[in-house]
């Protein structure tokens, strides 16, 4: 019923699912990575474990924000003048990865600051990394006791709206923006559209580039989200089902039309499944060459010309 082939094919990779001993091993070496073993192309980095609920405030005093949009430079000046602005950035640049932000004051720059992350981070956590960065700023400088906090990622400042946020970089924003509100402090969050030409965004995106590229800081930041050990897991696992695909004795006239499996499995969810594909593809199916071996036709050539063996790759090249 997945292939809609004759029972008699190889679905070694046909079946666009993958074959099952190999899903629980994946399944299998991903739960480990959660629990604690050490991922091991990464030796000596940690997982960004969500930190235990536990660990959360009593639900009425936990932290509920809210963020606005920017969307003119008048909205932007009114706000720069009433409290100093803080852009973040986060940036991955060619497998490095690093994070800044840029405080303003009546239009100009009056404190920046850059960050390192390890090259296994992702774009989100450079995110939050530099929101973090800002807010450990506010709490350092009486000057910035107010701000506003400017970020071009809707997905970071939408974390920051679930008070019951488990990923520790957005829990510790949360723990640190009820510091500075016990100590008369307040900061307000905004959204602004990536490469907007506000002045202070682009100088944060330029502070970003600069520290995935050039920056020889310790990493501020090293632990390596889930994605990036499911990535690692599934392109292992897929190596293993190419080896077995290539190896198989099985499934001969399948490789003719895919080389690899991962070839296959982009090609085959394209297509509307239908027992006539299947057929060409795995060469089981109405060819004499095929109904002869089971005695069904009397010979296995073609009607054309009674020599030229009729199999699934004669008629592909029509």
């Amino acid at each position: 019923m997945i292939s809609k082939a004759h029972r008699t094919s190889s679905m070694v990779s046909l079946a666009r699912i993958l074959p099952l001993d190999l899903r629980a091993k994946e399944n299998d070496e991903l739960y480990k990575i959660k629990i604690g073993k050490p991922l091991p192309q990464l030796p000596g980095r940690e997982l960004a474990k969500p930190v235990s609920p536990y660990t959360l405030l009593h639900p009425p005093e936990r932290q509920k924000l809210s963020y606005s949009s920017i969307t003119t430079e008048d909205e932007l000046k009114s706000m720069e003048n009433e409290w100093p602005c803080i852009y973040t950035d986060g940036s991955k640049i060619a497998g490095r990865v690093g994070a800044a932000i840029t405080c303003w004051k009546e239009g100009q720059e009056i404190y920046k600051a850059r960050l390192k992350l390890g090259n296994h981070c992702s774009v989100y956590q450079a995110e939050l990394a530099a929101i973090l960065k800002a807010t450990e700023v506010i709490q350092s400088k009486h000057t910035l006791r107010k701000a506003n906090i400017l970020s071009d990622s809707q997905s970071a400042l939408e974390c920051l709206t679930n008070p019951n946020t488990l990923h520790p970089l957005a829990a510790e924003i949360l723990d640190r923006i009820l510091e500075i509100r016990r100590n008369q402090g307040e900061v307000r969050f905004f959204w602004i559209k990536e490469n907007c030409g506000i002045p202070g965004n682009e100088r944060a995106v330029e502070l970003g580039k600069s520290a995935a590229e050039t920056s020889k800081q310790k990493p501020a930041f090293d632990c390596f989200p889930l994605s990036f050990a499911r990535r690692l897991i599934r392109d292992n696992i897929m190596q293993n089902w190419q080896e077995r695909y290539t190896t198989a004795e099985t499934g001969r006239v399948t490789k003719k039309f895919f080389s690899s499996v991962t070839h296959a499995y982009k090609t085959m969810t394209k297509f509307h499944i239908n027992n006539l594909r299947y057929q060409i593809f795995t060469g089981h199916g109405g060819f004499k060459a095929y109904l002869h071996k089971f005695k069904v036709a009397q010979s296995p050539c073609c009607d054309c010309d009674q020599t030229t063996p009729q199999i699934a790759e004669f008629y592909a090249q029509f």
